[in-house]
């Protein structure tokens, strides 16, 4: 039997009603709908002919529009995915439908998954991606999500595969629509759904969609703070890598982007502060070597440093400490913070010991707090230890998570980034020999 006889076949078997499943009354009251139901199951052939009408628009409508009375399965129980099959069936080549049934069709198997989905990178969901071996058609499979309720869509489908998808959907008898669904040879479930994964990738889709950053509030005021009378040519190069933080869109970027900044402010400040203590003297290796040593601490600790000599500036009218407890503030406040979920996710970043907690209600704790917080967020993006929590697009979908690095890590990160060079004296990034370009 050729591929368009067996589409034309699920058709007129989708659209004859089973006249065994409703009342008797009912289905005298409805002889037009199984009436109208025939006479489109004998335009089936329209299907790969071009008229005027669509034949599968034609189909859809007449599914829609079935009386309350007689739902699609209690009367068409073969037909609950006729319409994503009629998109399927539309994607095949024309040329290839008198070709026989793809005979590996009857080693295939649906079989629904739940925690996968795929997205292109404008952001799109997939909603079918078919990859067909070109040696071996069981190493294919067919991804098909139908999650969104649109129709499918696709704009090149291998030949074989996509008809035994077609095949597969027309003859599945469970409702497929809103969920998602894998259709291979594999048995095994973990198998099935990694081999999917690892050819998702492969094609250059992304496994989660990213979380876009907010538009920020926290540069208000740092522009009218700025004057003529100060050379900002010192920060050449940090002003480069704040360009490169305003092209960042998603919140896991924008984050390691201004981390990136503060990165070269905490090494930066430790260099400064030996020229600027040995501004009377002739500069010479000697010094060069005490900025060596300068820099030899651990990055927690310079982190924390920064934060510690920047807390009394003075930025954008505000002071660093009046925005930081600010933000804290404002976190604790919402109405859908959950402060258990706070501390566990303190706990996943090894910012208190197992047995502690950060005290909500403490100011300084809070503040001292904060540098650890942000540098094991960093740490937990870019690294991916066994024993490290590992933050990604997908723990982002915890609100926890998320707001505790939009409304308290990022703001403070960005105030303090965009905000240091344009700081009064004394600012811990400037130094006084500008003849020298120490960094």
């Amino acid at each position: 039997m050729s591929l368009r006889e067996n589409i034309i076949e699920i058709i007129e078997d989708a659209l004859t009603a089973d006249e065994t499943i409703l009342a008797t009354e009912i289905l005298d009251a409805n002889n037009h709908v199984i009436f109208t139901a025939s006479e489109l199951a004998a335009r089936a052939p329209e299907l790969f002919v071009e008229q005027e009408e669509d034949y599968a628009g034609l189909v859809k409508t007449f599914l829609n529009g079935l009386p309350e009375e007689v739902p699609l399965a209690s009367i068409f129980p073969k037909a609950v995915n006729l319409p994503i099959f009629l998109d399927l069936a539309n994607l095949i080549d024309l040329d290839d439908l008198d070709e026989p049934a793809p005979v590996e069709i009857e080693q295939l198997n649906v079989s629904e998954v739940v925690d996968l989905e795929a997205f292109t990178r404008d952001d799109r969901r997939v909603q079918l991606y078919i990859y067909e071996h070109p040696n071996h058609i069981l190493e294919s499979f067919a991804f098909v999500d139908l999650t969104d309720g649109n129709p499918v869509t696709a704009q090149t489908v291998p030949r074989v595969m996509t008809a035994c998808t077609t095949l597969m959907v027309g003859r599945h008898l469970d409702v497929m629509s809103g969920r998602k669904w894998i259709i291979s040879w594999m048995d095994d479930e973990a198998r099935r759904k990694s081999y999917v994964k690892y050819h998702l990738l492969l094609k250059g889709y992304r496994l989660t969609n990213a979380i876009m950053a907010p538009n920020s509030t926290a540069l208000q005021g740092i522009a009218e703070t700025l004057t003529t009378a100060i050379e900002y040519m010192q920060f050449g190069e940090p002003f480069e890598i704040l360009g490169e933080t305003n092209g960042r869109t998603t919140v896991l970027d924008t984050l390691m982007s201004c981390y990136h900044v503060l990165e070269n402010y905490m090494i930066r400040a430790q260099i400064a502060k030996v020229a600027n203590d040995n501004v009377g003297t002739l500069f010479g290796i000697r010094h060069f070597k005490q900025m060596e040593l300068a820099v030899e601490k651990k990055e927690l600790e310079h982190l924390t440093q920064l934060f510690r000599t920047s807390w009394d500036i003075d930025i954008g009218g505000l002071t660093l400490t009046d925005f930081v407890d600010a933000r804290f503030t404002d976190l604790f406040q919402r109405g859908d913070f959950v402060e258990q979920e706070f501390h566990e996710f303190m706990r996943r970043l090894t910012v208190k010991r197992r047995n502690e907690q950060l005290n909500l209600g403490n100011a300084n704790d809070l503040r001292a707090a904060l540098p650890k917080i942000i540098y094991q967020i960093r740490c937990s993006i870019v690294h991916n230890k066994e024993t490290e929590f590992h933050l990604s697009n997908r723990e982002l979908l915890n609100p926890i998570v998320l707001m505790t690095l939009t409304d308290l890590c990022l703001p403070c990160m960005q105030r303090l980034a965009f905000g240091l060079p344009a700081a009064p004296a004394p600012n811990p990034l400037r130094y006084n020999r500008p003849v020298l370009q120490l960094y």
